[in-house]
């Protein structure tokens, strides 16, 4: 792994979510049960409610189809890891994938965020999402939930920037 301290992060992250299957304390996943997350959570500091604050705002660039916006978020050299297995590193890579997929799709998507952790320069949110996809003929909508996971680091201008992002995704029905 290129970064030693990313593994130890997403370790972290592995371990959360084994806790969180083991114990669940989130209720069954709808744009409903979401909605109440958008006020802001006791406890978290203020850098992991930015972090958190980051995803919503990926996902309403998402929506609004603003590409440059998207990829402004990520780090040059982020890894993008689909939720069919596939690994898009970089940011053209990961353009090339976002273009095709905004061009095919109209997305409404909101995420949740339920633990994002902070240690140094690296950090994590992980989460759950729903999600309802419209293809560009208009015809057949698909919902869609599942998970997610970004790693960010901290650049040297204090900016967060996602350096490792990977979702799960399954039929919401």
């Amino acid at each position: 792994m290129r970064h030693p301290a990313l593994a130890s992060i997403l370790i972290l992250a592995g371990l959360s979510a084994a806790a969180q299957a083991q114990h669940p304390a989130t209720p069954e996943l709808t744009r409903e049960s979401i909605a109440p997350a958008e006020k802001k959570e006791s406890g978290r500091s203020a850098t992991a409610t930015e972090l958190a604050r980051v995803c919503k705002q990926w996902a309403v660039y998402w929506r609004q189809k603003e590409l440059g916006k998207v990829l402004a978020l990520y780090a040059p050299d982020a890894v993008f890891l689909t939720g069919t297995g596939e690994r898009f590193s970089g940011r053209p890579a990961i353009r090339a994938l976002f273009k095709t997929a905004m061009a095919g799709h109209t997305s409404d998507l909101t995420p949740r965020s339920l633990v994002t952790e902070v240690s140094g320069n690296l950090a994590y949110d992980s989460g759950d999402y729903f999600e309802t996809i419209t293809p560009s003929s208009g015809i057949t909508k698909t919902e869609l939930k599942g998970n997610y996971v970004i790693v960010f680091k901290r650049q040297r201008n204090g900016r967060w920037l996602i350096m490792e992002h990977v979702w799960t995704d399954k039929p919401a029905h």
